[in-house]
């Protein structure tokens, strides 16, 4: 009580009053001081997440340009294989096919087989032939009959969404299956970005590029295996011709 007298009346004897007030300069100082602390806290916050951001986004570009190089190079290897392979089991079948009509009219030259039954044989050799390669091509050409009807019947954007939707898949698959690290986790997190996002930013970029891409990458291969085709179909149609003549 004697306490808060002292600091509230004046002073006995004396026309001075003590006039003790809180110190509001000081306090005002230091809170000037921390909001400029904050401030430049929140500065460097600032940066720092738009250095990490960047950061972020280069590396993403990068592995964009790479994912795409490296999934083109795929694409070609793995058509220039299936193209092959294709036209190498085709090149065996239709060998086949000449063996066998070669070893009727073989028997039909030498008198083993009468001209009627030579003719009846080779017409139901060719209706093999015809069952068999149906029956072998039927499933690739359903699924482009399929793909052109979803597509409205124009083969290279048929082609271009084929080639992007599996690639997509294999990007995201790979971009997925690398191992994951705290500290990775946490800089996307301070940069804002989330692994699940990025994973798909990359997978749908290379995919993009895929699509604009595949056309001008497989065209060559599949004139190429077109003219191969083609020429060894009309050799077998004039091997047909001159064996039936």
């Amino acid at each position: 009580m004697r306490s808060a007298c002292f600091w509230a009346c004046s002073r006995p004897g004396s026309g001075q009053g003590w006039n003790i007030s809180p110190p509001l300069p000081t306090y005002m100082g230091g809170m000037r001081s921390f909001l400029l602390i904050a401030s430049a806290v929140g500065a460097g916050l600032a940066f720092g997440r738009r250095y990490l951001e960047r950061g972020v986004s280069d590396r993403k570009t990068k592995a964009i340009e790479a994912a795409a190089v490296e999934t083109r190079r795929q694409i070609k290897r793995h058509a220039d294989d299936f193209l092959k392979k294709s036209f190498r089991s085709f090149a065996i079948a239709t060998g086949i096919k000449l063996v066998i009509l070669a070893a009727l009219w073989t028997l039909a030259h030498f008198g083993v087989m009468d001209r009627p039954y030579f003719l009846y044989g080779v017409m139901a050799v060719l209706a093999a032939f015809l069952l068999r390669d149906f029956w072998v091509s039927w499933p690739y050409v359903r699924l482009g009959i399929a793909e052109l009807s979803r597509y409205g019947w124009r083969p290279r954007r048929a082609l271009g969404e084929v080639v992007a939707g599996h690639v997509f898949q294999q990007v995201l698959q790979e971009a997925q299956s690398v191992p994951k690290s705290r500290s990775s986790a946490v800089l996307l997190t301070l940069a804002g970005h989330s692994r699940e996002g990025l994973e798909h930013d990359i997978a749908t970029s290379v995919a993009a590029i895929a699509r604009d891409t595949s056309w001008s990458d497989l065209r060559p291969f599949l004139i190429s295996a077109g003219l191969k085709t083609g020429a060894l179909m009309a050799l077998y149609s004039v091997c047909v011709f001159a064996l039936m003549a």
